[in-house]
């Protein structure tokens, strides 16, 4: 029994020993092979930096601008905060002038801005965004919001077909208060369901005038609007509005 014990007891420290040997070479191969990926990485690394830059440089400018055209304001704009090789692809005017003409309807056939596609496409928006809030205003109703988008200046004007021209602030809020206020029945105003296509702008130095279609639950007729923006004080207003009823 003694002798069987002591075969029992070999046994198990030579295949304990066997284990360990093969645990100990297995972390050593691992080992080798991490720093050969190391390696690889950075002889990569070392090609790519004697070649010129980072992976994004080394593609040929079409192909870059190709893919960048892909991405939407939002993303254009983040993709550029990552660091100056990517801020340099972002950046480049012939990827806003794809992006300008993807999202935009101009009001010209040939734009060329003087302050490069990124800024014109910048300013465009910020219009179309008070545009888009102008007509936000007529849908709920607020007459305070609507005296604070337009400029208070004596040469505002409202011209409606029919309804006359309004000339000067306070006229235009008469206006835009009869009109907010127009079907009300016991103190409960009327929505106005107003919708909006073919919107098309032209931005100038200071200005900018926006053209559209609209209709509403009121009538079945199409009007053709024109509004006429002014930069002040770091916000646009607006200082023209017409409604005439379209033709088409």
């Amino acid at each position: 029994m003694d002798a069987a014990d002591n075969f029992s007891l070999r046994s198990c420290l030579i295949a304990a020993g066997a284990t360990a040997l093969c645990c100990l070479c297995a972390a050593w191969v691992l080992r080798l092979r991490a720093g050969w990926k190391e390696k690889q990485r950075m002889e990569v690394g070392e090609k790519v930096a004697e070649a010129g830059g980072s992976m994004i440089e080394q593609l040929a400018p079409d192909i870059t601008t190709h893919a960048l055209s892909y991405l939407d304001y939002a993303s254009l704009c983040r993709f550029s905060m990552t660091n100056s090789v990517m801020r340099k692809a972002a950046n480049d005017d012939v990827a806003w002038k794809a992006l300008y003409y993807k999202d935009f309807n101009v009001e010209q056939e040939i734009v060329t801005p003087t302050n490069g596609w990124k800024a014109c496409y910048a300013v465009t928006k910020a219009i179309l965004d008070v545009n888009a809030r102008f007509y936000n205003i007529v849908r709920v109703g607020s007459l305070q919001e609507m005296s604070c988008l337009w400029l208070n200046a004596n040469h505002v004007k409202c011209i409606y077909e029919p309804g006359g021209v309004f000339t000067g602030y306070d006229a235009v809020m008469d206006r835009w208060d009869l009109i907010i206020n127009w079907g009300s029945l016991d103190g409960v105003r009327r929505p106005i369901d107003v919708r909006i296509k073919n919107v098309r702008a032209r931005i100038l130095e200071g200005e900018a005038w926006v053209t559209l279609d609209t209709y509403t639950n009121w009538n079945f007729v199409t009007f053709r609007e024109t509004n006429v923006y002014e930069f002040h004080n770091g916000q646009w207003f607006i200082v023209y509005h017409s409604s005439i009823i379209s033709s088409q």
